[in-house]
């Protein structure tokens, strides 16, 4: 049987690679974040069409057009509906009022 002292460096040890590990992927973690928003950022440019000096000047000098996009996109939003989507997830759902519900 392994002594407390012994038994305290082991578990220390395993600790300290987990935060080693931890350290890691925090690194990892970042490095994918930016990816992902330089691809963000690619899309809102496809979208405008525009490059990144014009998507720049767009947002500071003309953010009018900016919130515009951002409430034509809110509007947008807003008036899709779960019929509009997927109707495969209705499948086999029952409501309150399904003859099913009345019988068990």
């Amino acid at each position: 049987m392994l002594t407390y002292e012994q038994q305290t460096k082991r578990l220390l040890s395993k600790r300290q690679a987990v935060l080693d590990r931890i350290e890691s992927d925090k690194a990892e973690i970042e490095k994918i974040n930016a990816k992902l928003n330089a691809i963000q950022l690619a899309k809102i440019r496809d979208a405008l069409g525009c490059d990144e000096q014009g998507l720049f000047e767009l947002i500071t000098k003309h953010p009018e057009q900016l919130a515009k996009l951002r409430q034509d996109s809110i509007v947008e939003s807003d008036t899709e509906t779960a019929q509009d989507g997927d109707e495969s997830e209705l499948i086999g759902q029952t409501s309150f009022f399904d003859e099913k519900s009345f019988k068990d």
